[in-house]
């Protein structure tokens, strides 16, 4: 028998056995084809750090991390005289973002007056051709270089090292004769947030032995992947939203220098070659003729560079460029705009189709290889290129120019919030925009149905921005009603559609600012000048306090509300909210205006101090009150129409398939308009928490994948004791087609009783009339055997059974826009659509159809319903449209008629009842980045009015 001393000491001997071998990581057997040769080659000032010397490895072999990148950037700025370093932003997680200014010794240490010929070149009205000539001579092109946006798209931003390192250190003459023309101002690192996450990644996912198999952890990554900043925001899409402080930052940067040239180094799929410019048809009319010539002269010396060293490439193909929220915005300012698309190369190197080993080394050297030709490119057409900027500008502001006779006009809103974010981004921008203190008449305008104004009235303290400025292209690109697109690229999409379902579209093709925002608008065909005067910006925030307050009302129209409110009640203030017009002390207040009585807080001490942080922290203006009666049959102070609103207890589902995009925007919007706790809740571990922390559940459209039977079935009971469940986009399919779950249901499953959805458009439609239907056999004693019901003509118009249905739904649903304005209509009667004007834009693409009768509500339908007495009974697809009306719906961009008839009258947004709490559903993404404000304000009043407005809550005893 063995004695325990004996065991224990095996078993020590074991355990130091095992030690000594199971914690040595084995040697990778040797690879030669991953072998890539140091990508700087030359003489280098030996004062100047190397990256070997600072990282501990050659630039590429390895994916510097965020930190590296800033340390070394910050040093190599204060060893050369030929660099200095600019701090412009702060990522929401701490991190610094910086652009290095870099040029030779001379022109550094000048860079003021640099800057001062820039700006009188970029203004060049007031200058003669002669002073234009001498300051081009005097002034270096700029260009802004600018790397790795995607924080996944890691080759950008180490090329980014090599670049500033070779063009500070290097001691070549064609060098230091590049920088004598040119200032490269280089960004190394757009989005640091997502690089961190993505290099943690790559730590925690790396073997001992490389890895070259796309389809492995190193190279896919996991949810929620490095490619968005901390808040899911995907940054090349927010250069005009510029919702994130990296783009705030970047754009204001950028626009202080009007670089020439402005490159923007990504990455795409693993088995690519590498892309750069041109790009190909759809290119947005806004671009210069002369922008896109030079990109073909730009494209045609690197496509030379790149055939010197036998590497394979290309230009156009899926990149288009009709979109200007991308980095490309610069274009529209002036710059020459190229993309860099390198397949992307995760750390260790992707084995290709041929069999070859593309190392990461090797992408990196791409993009570096890149930048340096480019600038070459720049420094020896500095002149021409410069003349060509110059002459764009004086053409933008001239009385012949094609902008002469253009002005966009923004009409008064008492949403004074949602308008300084508006202006906030004109101002960002550098447009000009005034106000008319008058009213003015005005001929030839356009509304945003698209209805043509002969002579109309602008009221007075409208917001107006002539087009004719010299940023006069970035003003129509991003305020004009309907981006223009081309008949043959209309034509190619087409086909494309009917062959296998592709697109010659790479994003949306429509971003009108002002419907996005939801703020009523007109397009001028004139140059309004006359009766304008610049608009004082004034502080919002202030509390109108009077001698015997009853109550304190901050205006329902204002989104900043809707916080305000949250923030009270998260600080335990009784609040409510006002759910018609009121009048009070001579001033109106809006449906949905946010109330605090002192009656129901008269316990509360610090009531008046907690009201005005609260308002100053949200930006709002309070205005006390003395009278409670209102005025004719408007609302009383302790009437029926003040509604007491219930603390939102939020949590939010995310990850397994859940969008990081819908899910990021939304909790984006938490953190940035209501500032109050909240919860995220991971979907792996959802079937073991306990829901009743909550009164209101977030789902966002996700990805792939689906809840639980499990799940639902917790969701469910959690619903029916009174909880208010939100669903976005492709969130709602699954619950829309679980038996029982909601009455709202999916177009296609919803064809058995069309007949009955039909006839609910026609209540609602009904309920709005200021007319009755039968009024001449009202007053009758003897009942009518002849009156009007809403179905009587529906067999003459030959509504379509099911099997029709079902095949037009089949062909319609190929045509769904890929992204569009369209107008909706909105039930004003609902709480959930305070703030919300009567017609609202709403941003569609591929989203489900949802359609809703009773006992669920439709709060938002697809399409306007507008008079025209000319107008027949008619069915447009599914539904009916009334004798004396049209249908209108589409607003901005691509429709195709096959998916006008499929979206109109569908529902956007519905309200169900479940038992005491609620279901509400978006059909798509309602804060689509940031940006769509209008629906966004939807959202917000669902989360933070829900538990108190639209669930029954039990009362404390």
């Amino acid at each position: 028998m063995i004695s325990i001393k004996q065991l224990t000491s095996w078993l020590l001997l074991a355990s130091a056995s095992f030690t000594a071998t199971s914690t040595e990581v084995m040697k990778p057997t040797p690879l030669a084809q991953a072998e890539y040769p140091n990508i700087l080659t030359g003489t280098y000032n030996s004062a100047i750090t190397s990256p070997e010397k600072f990282l501990g490895f050659e630039v590429g072999q390895k994916t510097a991390t965020p930190e590296q990148i800033n340390t070394l950037v910050n040093i190599w700025a204060k060893e050369s005289e030929r660099a200095s370093i600019i701090e412009y932003a702060r990522t929401y997680e701490g991190r610094p973002l910086h652009y290095l200014i870099i040029s030779s010794k001379e022109h550094v240490a000048n860079i003021d007056t640099i800057k001062s010929n820039i700006d009188k070149l970029s203004t060049p009205d007031d200058l003669s051709n002669k002073q234009v000539k001498a300051l081009i001579k005097e002034t270096p092109a700029t260009a802004w270089m600018a790397y790795s946006i995607h924080g996944n798209e890691s080759s950008g931003a180490d090329s980014s090292l090599a670049l500033i390192y070779h063009l500070i250190a290097s001691e070549d003459e064609n060098v230091n004769a590049l920088l004598n023309n040119v200032v490269v101002l280089v960004d190394p690192m757009m989005n640091p947030d997502g690089r961190a996450r993505f290099t943690k990644q790559l730590q925690q996912n790396r073997s001992a032995s490389a890895n070259f198999d796309t389809q492995s952890l190193l190279h896919s990554g996991v949810w929620p992947f490095g490619r968005t900043n901390h808040y899911h925001f995907d940054l090349n899409r927010d250069f005009y939203y510029a919702v994130n402080p990296e783009s705030r930052g970047r754009i204001k940067a950028i626009n202080q220098w009007y670089p020439l040239l402005m490159i923007d180094g990504h990455e795409m799929g693993a088995l690519d070659t590498f892309l750069f410019g041109p790009p190909r048809e759809p290119i947005n009319e806004h671009i210069a003729p002369s922008i896109n010539q030079w990109s073909k002269v730009f494209a045609s010396e690197q496509a030379a560079a790149f055939d010197k060293k036998s590497w394979p490439y290309y230009t156009g193909e899926w990149f288009e460029n009709l979109y200007p929220g991308y980095s490309n915005y610069s274009e529209y300012k002036g710059s020459i705009h190229i993309l860099y698309e390198q397949a992307r190369t995760a750390e260790d190197g992707v084995r290709l189709e041929n069999g070859q080993i593309r190392s990461y080394k090797k992408s990196v050297h791409h993009q570096f290889y890149s930048s340096m030709t480019n600038l070459t490119t720049l420094s020896n057409h500095r002149e021409k290129i410069f003349t060509d900027f110059v002459k764009n500008r004086k053409n933008h502001v001239a009385k012949s120019s094609i902008y002469a006779n253009k002005s966009f006009v923004v009409l008064p809103t008492k949403n004074q919030s949602r308008l300084n974010k508006f202006l906030d981004l004109m101002d960002l921008q550098g447009i000009e925009y005034y106000t008319n203190k008058t009213e003015l008449k005005v001929r030839n305008a356009t509304n945003q149905l698209g209805q043509k104004l002969n002579s109309t009235t602008i009221p007075a303290a409208s917001i107006i921005i002539p087009n004719r400025q010299y940023d006069a292209p970035l003003i129509a690109a991003i305020l004009e009603f309907d981006a223009k697109i081309k008949e043959q690229v209309i034509l190619e999409e087409r086909q494309k559609t009917l062959r296998d379902g592709s697109s010659v579209m790479y994003d949306a093709t429509a971003w009108n600012l002002t419907m996005l925002y939801g703020l009523d608008a007109l397009e001028v065909d004139q140059h309004l000048q006359s009766g304008l005067s610049k608009l004082a910006r004034e502080e919002t925030s202030s509390t109108i306090a009077l001698e015997n307050t009853i109550a304190y009302i901050v205006d329902g129209a204002n989104d900043a509300s809707v916080g305000y409110a949250a923030r009270l009640l998260e600080q335990g203030v009784q609040v409510r909210a006002l759910d018609r017009k009121g009048l009070f002390n001579e001033v109106e207040f809006s449906r949905g205006s946010i109330v605090v009585t002192v009656h129901d807080n008269k316990n509360s001490t610090q009531l008046l101090s907690i009201i005005e942080t609260t308002a100053k922290d949200t930006g709002v203006q309070v205005r006390a009150i003395s009278q409670g009666l209102g005025e004719e049959d408007l609302p009383d102070i302790g009437g029926e129409h003040f509604k007491l609103l219930k603390r939102p207890q939020i949590a939010m589902l995310t990850q397994t398939g859940i969008s990081p995009y819908d899910y990021g925007h939304i909790w984006h919007m938490l953190d940035t308009e209501l500032g109050v706790r909240h919860s995220h809740l991971s979907q792996e571990l959802f079937n073991s928490m306990d829901l009743r922390s909550y009164n209101v559940l977030i789902i966002p459209g996700r990805w792939y994948g689906e809840l639980s039977a499990g799940n639902v079935s917790a969701i469910d009971t959690w619903v029916k004791a009174g909880g208010t469940l939100i669903v976005t986009g492709n969130s709602t399919v699954q619950l829309a087609k679980t038996k029982d779950f909601t009455s709202t249901t999916l177009l296609a499953d919803s064809f058995e009783n069309m007949q009955d959805y039909n006839i609910a458009l026609y209540k609602e439609w009904l309920a709005k009339q200021t007319s009755v239907s039968n009024q001449d056999v009202l007053a009758n004693h003897v009942v009518a055997d002849s009156i009007w019901y809403p179905w009587q003509n529906l067999d003459e118009l030959k509504p379509m059974n099911k099997e029709q249905l079902t095949r037009w739904d089949a062909w319609t649903s190929q045509f769904m826009p890929s992204g569009a304005l369209v107008g909706t209509r909105t039930d004003q009667k609902s709480w959930l659509t305070y703030g919300v004007n009567e017609i609202l834009p709403v941003l569609i693409d591929n989203s489900p159809q949802l359609m809703s009768k009773r006992p669920a509500s439709a709060i938002v339908r697809y399409g306007v319903l507008i008079d025209n007495p000319k107008a027949k009974e008619r069915l447009i697809g599914w539904s009916t449209i009334p004798e004396g009306k049209d249908l209108y719906l589409r607003m901005s961009g691509l429709v195709w008629p096959e998916a006008a008839q499929r979206i109109s009258n569908s529902a956007y947004l519905t309200r169900d009842r479940k038992g005491n709490g609620q279901v509400i559903m978006f059909a798509n993404s309602p804060n689509f980045r940031g940006a769509t404000k209008g629906t966004a304000r939807l959202l917000l009043n669902a989360i933070v009015y829900g538990p108190g407005l639209g669930s029954n809550q039990a009362i404390n005893l």
